[in-house]
């Protein structure tokens, strides 16, 4: 059995910028042309990708499955799953990216939208089913706000995808067939670690310490964080309060000491260096690169 092949950016890359933490928006069809109409077997362990099929046909590849995608379709793959694509026509489309810790913290109270994001879901988009329609044509809006420089673009983006992800969970409660379950004992106990890291809110919390809340060993948990999201528990938490850092920082009335803190960092300068190893930014030039002003 071969190991997954994780990316932390798009296909063959390990970088993505989101706007606002949040969106990160791609043509699709474009990585294809570059390796002959070939996307081998990968996944991804830190975001939710959607594809838009506008117009040709692919065959998408999932586990030892591989289904014929004619446009106009969408696709919805959530993080971890491995999944590819090999193009039979010249295929054009978006692909949506959506960054999983921000999603769980805009749906915090819809908690079970997220869990409808687990799965990965293949649609046909017709005329003879309207909630099909209407949400192609709501994630072509996410597409035109997110390429837009207007006013409000950010807040608008909020919004649009909020209302693309209520509309996917209520056609995947309609009975649209979902092609992937992610039910076994290992991600059963990952989405319980992040459950209780969600809930424990804090860096100051250690793998030991999740380990025991979840009755297994450190190196127990440690071997089903790199069997589904192919990083060890540390990592995973260091993304987690990392990708809450941005958030607050994009805050103007938030200090930077204050948020390392509020995080659970004791020491502010540790923070700082943490932050710049996973973005390459300090938190000020961070600041500085999105437009907030120093407090």
């Amino acid at each position: 059995m071969h190991g997954k092949r994780f990316y932390k950016g798009l296909y063959g890359t390990n970088t993505i910028e989101f706007a606002k933490g949040l969106i990160h928006v791609h043509p699709f069809g474009e990585i294809g042309k570059r390796h002959q109409g070939q996307v081998k077997l990968h996944a991804h362990n830190n975001f939710l990708q959607i594809f838009l099929v506008q117009h040709g046909q692919t065959e998408f590849h999932y586990a030892s499955e591989k289904v014929r995608v004619s446009g106009p379709a969408f696709l919805v793959v959530p993080k971890n799953i491995e999944h590819g694509f090999q193009h039979l026509t010249d295929v054009s489309g978006w692909i949506i990216n959506l960054s999983d810790t921000v999603l769980e913290h805009m749906l915090q109270r819809e908690a079970d939208v997220i869990f409808g994001m687990e799965e990965i879901h293949i649609v046909s988009v017709s005329p003879e089913e309207p909630a099909t329609t209407e949400v192609f044509d709501t994630m072509q809006k996410c597409v035109d706000e997110y390429n837009s420089q207007f006013p409000g673009r950010l807040l608008m983006l909020q919004y649009l995808v909020g209302q693309m992800l209520v509309q996917l969970y209520r056609i995947s409660l309609g009975g649209k067939q979902a092609f992937f379950s992610s039910s076994n004992i290992s991600k059963v106990y990952f989405r319980r670690f992040q459950q209780l890291m969600r809930a424990a809110d804090t860096y100051k919390k250690t793998v030991e310490d999740y380990a025991h809340d979840l009755f297994i060993s450190t190196g127990h948990l440690s071997r089903i964080c790199r069997s589904v999201a192919g990083q060890s528990p540390k990592d995973i938490l260091i993304d987690y309060f990392i990708t809450k850092a941005q958030l607050a920082l994009s805050d103007v009335e938030s200090n930077i000491a204050d948020v390392s803190y509020t995080l659970g960092f004791d020491d502010p300068a540790y923070f700082a260096r943490l932050f710049k190893k996973k973005t390459g930014l300090t938190p000020l030039e961070f600041r500085k690169k999105i437009g907030v002003t120093q407090k």
